[in-house]
């Protein structure tokens, strides 16, 4: 029969081996989920890209905060392109916290859809995709109107120019193609055959 001894030294044992096994596994499990921007930025993307499969997905900004208990995490915000190289580009940002936190991020916000873009107030081009949107639909673009008729393919190229976006429309179909320069505050300020 065990002394009374041999049973405090098997307790204290037993004490001190669970103790060293909460220490041993909080620390591997903090060191394991310890978020970082590129984790953030994996997870989002990764995310994002089963979410969406054909759509052209980025990371916008990757942000550190704090919640109310001092823990650090990262707020995210990504961009998501639905039918890139079509006329009608689908542009949402969607909005991220990582790892997650008990309050609900904002909501997803919608900058094109149903092909149209300043609709109500002050026009201000501030994405590729509404200069996509507007290169073919905004008063003075009735030139790349008929061509999208005659050449349901032609894809758009963006480029960025000062306060100007630059958008090339071209196809296979044919040796024609157009340059329209969209200004950012939404007028037209030409459309030119560039071949």
């Amino acid at each position: 029969m065990a002394t009374s001894r041999e049973i405090l030294l098997i307790i204290v044992l037993i004490v001190l081996i669970a103790v060293l096994v909460k220490v041993f596994l909080s620390g591997s499990a903090a060191s394991a989920v310890a978020p970082n921007a590129t984790a953030a930025s994996n997870f989002v993307s990764d995310d994002l890209h089963v979410k969406y499969p054909t759509a052209d997905i980025g990371i916008v900004s990757v942000t550190p905060e704090y919640n109310s208990q001092g823990t650090q995490y990262y707020s995210v915000e990504a961009r998501v392109t639905q039918d890139p190289q079509t006329p009608c580009p689908q542009l949402s940002h969607i909005f991220y916290n990582y790892p997650e936190q008990n309050f609900v991020p904002q909501p997803t916000e919608v900058i094109t859809s149903n092909c149209s873009v300043c609709n109500e107030g002050i026009c201000n081009i501030q994405f590729p995709e509404e200069a996509i949107i507007a290169s073919h639909t905004f008063p003075g673009t009735q030139l790349i109107q008929s061509y999208l008729g005659e050449n349901p393919g032609a894809a758009p190229a963006v480029t960025e120019n000062g306060d100007d976006w630059l958008v090339q429309w071209s196809s296979a179909a044919t040796n024609e193609s157009y340059l329209v320069d969209v200004h950012s505050n939404g007028s037209i300020l030409s459309v030119t055959a560039t071949s």
